[in-house]
């Protein structure tokens, strides 16, 4: 009964293309498949750490690949921006990470203006492209088109040993061309894995990763990425990081959660996100919402201060974000939070472990059309399983 009462609410409260039964359908029909898995020694020199792809199996057409998704995607007008940054990458960048692009360009056989592309391309891919493939917060009305977001759950049990669990989904419609190179990078040192990244194969940054025994985190979009324009002039003139780097350098240099939410917390942005965030201890993670230059956290157990009107209740062991602020209302069109936060408290109640998560992120809608990865990490122990979801050229066929 619990469960055909929430479905009812969530139909009512959604609409629009949650309940369009041909994209439910589309998004069935993709193919699970395990990403490549790389690893990267960040004992070595910076500019020779990604060298071994120049012979990786499979990355013989990367290139070709890689540039005609850039000529496909990419405006001619932002070249001029991002060929100033290329000339200028130890100030936009890490120093260490400036020369493992300059090393990444050599071993792909690409420009390091390409490179700063792939780098940026979360953040201004979809400029140029209908609303129904840009990863934007909207406004997209019509049924048929839905989010190109992301999700995100960090919860765990009523018990103080309980583990905490996250949840991501990448809803970015990502380009076949692209999906193929999605990767799963063992950061190593000492010949030990240290943390675990997931990205695309030539970014240095990282999508979402997990650190045994310390922490775990994921990049969700917030207020559409920003003005690209401002972005890229943020990181030529200001020095703002992009939040991919920021969370990959987060995981090498926090020594601990606390000092890892800080870091992801201050550290001056070239563009506004959220970091959700999860540690290897009973009740530590949240939602960071951050601008360029501060943040704000809504930890697991804590009330939401800036939601004095309950627009977002959720239980004090969960937190589910998707792409709008959490102490706003979500559009209409784009309600996937009230889906996620039922399907959560439903699918978990008993307990939370690696089963339950997979469950809500797998779930319609919070798995959609759009959505290309989805991983569930342990901070606790450094699990962390990964999907990612191919076009299926039947499924596509659904929606005419």
């Amino acid at each position: 009964m619990r469960l055909l009462i929430a479905f009812a609410f969530i139909s009512a409260a959604c609409g629009g293309w949650i309940e369009d039964e041909a994209l439910r359908l589309r998004t069935g029909g993709r193919v699970a498949a395990k990403p490549r898995r790389l690893t990267v020694n960040l004992d070595a020199e910076p500019k020779s750490r990604w060298s071994f792809l120049a012979k990786e199996p499979g990355f013989e057409d990367y290139r070709s690949k890689a540039t005609g998704y850039l000529e496909k995607y990419i405006p001619a007008s932002l070249l001029p921006i991002v060929n100033r940054i290329a000339e200028s990458l130890e100030f936009a960048y890490y120093e260490d990470y400036a020369q493992e692009m300059q090393g990444l360009a050599s071993a792909l056989n690409l420009s390091v203006g390409e490179i700063v592309l792939i780098n940026l391309v979360y953040q201004v891919e979809g400029i140029g492209t209908s609303c129904a493939k840009v990863n934007t917060t909207g406004p997209c009305p019509s049924k048929q088109q839905g989010p190109g977001l992301c999700s995100a759950l960090v919860a765990n049990g009523p018990n103080a040993g309980d583990a905490v669990w996250q949840g991501r989904n990448l809803d970015w419609d990502l380009d076949a061309s692209l999906l193929e190179y999605v990767v799963e990078v063992d950061y190593q040192r000492g010949g030990k894995t240290a943390f675990t990244g997931v990205q695309v194969a030539g970014m240095i940054g990282i999508l979402h990763g997990v650190y045994g025994g310390k922490f775990s985190v994921q990049l969700n979009a917030r207020d559409r990425g920003g003005s690209v324009v401002e972005n890229l002039l943020e990181e030529i003139l200001l020095g703002g990081k992009t939040p991919t780097h920021v969370m990959r350098k987060a995981m090498e240099t926090a020594k601990d959660f606390d000092h890892f939410e800080l870091f992801l917390l201050s550290e001056h942005l070239a563009n506004p996100a959220y970091f959700v965030v999860a540690g290897a201890q009973h009740g530590q993670g949240g939602i960071l919402t951050r601008s360029r230059h501060g943040g704000h956290a809504w930890r697991l157990g804590e009330p939401q201060a800036m939601d004095p009107h309950g627009l977002n209740p959720q239980p004090d062991w969960f937190r589910l974000q998707t792409n709008y602020d959490p102490w706003t209302a979500v559009p209409a069109y784009d309600n996937r939070r009230q889906p996620g936060v039922a399907n959560a408290a439903d699918f978990c109640s008993k307990g939370v472990d690696e089963d339950c998560v997979t469950k809500v992120m797998t779930a319609w809608p919070t798995k959609n059309h759009h959505t290309d990865v989805t991983s569930v990490m342990c901070p606790r122990t450094g699990f962390m399983s990964t999907v990612v979801w191919q076009h299926s050229p039947a499924a596509e066929t659904m929606v005419v």
